[in-house]
């Protein structure tokens, strides 16, 4: 008997990060972007490359001050490659567009892949057929404000949130999984503080 395996936990750790992003940054932006090999790439079954991505393209973030959260998932339906969905999170004092991110995202898998073609590295900035901001900004409501415009400003917020939130549990659907080779994992995360784990 196929045990069915459960994908909302992907859901579930994309808002446990987002959660600590918001109690520790005023502003906090989101990001989504996918992943994809070059067709003629030989492939070894692991996830061995897309990980030595995310580490390089993490790490100057970090050096900077910058934490940068995320979660991953792998998919693969009928073609030889599998592809990633990446949703990431990063603080929004610090950047507030991510044009400069993926830029980078796609010079280092340039890099790994050995591949010069453009568009292995989706921006994600479009969805149901119509154009959306490659990043969404979430400036927490401020303390100073009060009455009308602070009610503004956490209707805003909650909408926004609750945007980032849909656009990234596109990650837990169960569509294109469950074809990863035994023992090859097929979603991952950023390490949180021990303090927030859960």
């Amino acid at each position: 008997m196929t045990v069915r395996k459960d994908y909302s936990k992907i859901n579930d750790k994309f808002d446990q990060r987002l959660e600590h992003m918001i109690d520790n940054h005023n502003k906090v932006t989101f990001f989504r972007f996918d992943v994809r090999a070059p067709k003629d790439m030989p492939h070894d079954k692991t996830n061995k490359n897309f990980k030595n991505f995310i580490k390089l393209l993490k790490e100057p973030l970090t050096r900077a001050g910058n934490e940068m959260h995320y979660v991953w998932c792998r998919e693969q339906k009928t073609s030889e490659h599998p592809h990633y969905h990446v949703a990431a999170l990063v603080n929004g004092s610090h950047i507030q567009q991510v044009g400069g991110i993926m830029h980078d995202a796609n010079r280092i898998w340039q890099n790994i892949t050995g591949c010069s073609k453009e568009g292995l590295i989706d921006h994600c900035n479009r969805l149901e057929g119509r154009k959306v901001p490659p990043q969404i900004r979430l400036d927490r409501p401020s303390s100073k404000k009060d009455g009308d415009e602070l009610a503004l400003q956490v209707q805003e917020f909650e909408t926004k949130k609750e945007t980032i939130r849909q656009r990234a549990h596109y990650l837990g659907k169960d569509d294109q999984k469950g074809d990863a080779p035994s023992r090859v994992r097929e979603h991952g995360t950023s390490q949180l503080p021990k303090s927030r784990k859960r």
